[in-house]
């Protein structure tokens, strides 16, 4: 049955984030991570995507592994419109401005994207939420692309 839910879920990711679509991705269930295939450079290093996914939001890393460091490239946040995914939020680093990848460095960005995407929203719509508030739960938003998923 597990067999038959990561492939199920592996065919919703390929057809509903356009930005997969032709990849060969692997899931690592304990992770709750997708991992695309990646490509070698002339420089010798290798870039591919982790994503995570909850029922509201996927989270896309840009990752490179070169010889001395894993480095995070940047942060692409989607979320569900209709039956598409929708890019509501994106960080890019690169050049000099390069990051180590860690897990706590790319869980606080995602939060903060995510919390100045809900503060804007809810100025857009004339309303007024605490910043603490935005916070939370942005937090918990995130935590949950973290956990693992049953169909």
């Amino acid at each position: 049955m597990l067999s038959t839910t990561s492939n199920s879920m592996q065919l919703v990711a390929a057809k509903a984030l356009p930005a997969l679509s032709g990849s060969s991705l692997t899931y690592n269930p304990e992770k709750n991570i997708y991992l695309t295939m990646g490509y070698t450079s002339q420089a010798g290093n290798t870039y591919f995507r982790a994503i995570r996914m909850s029922k509201r939001l996927a989270i896309f890393y840009d990752i490179g592994e070169g010889y001395f460091h894993t480095f995070l490239n940047g942060i692409t946040l989607f979320c569900w419109d209709g039956q598409k995914a929708k890019i509501i939020a994106q960080k890019k680093w690169g050049g000099a401005e390069w990051r180590c990848f860690s897990e706590s460095f790319a869980k606080e960005q995602s939060i903060n994207m995510l919390k100045d995407y809900i503060a804007s929203q809810a100025k857009m719509l004339g309303t007024h939420i605490d910043d603490r508030t935005i916070l939370d739960y942005s937090r918990n938003m995130v935590e949950e692309t973290m956990q693992k998923q049953l169909a």
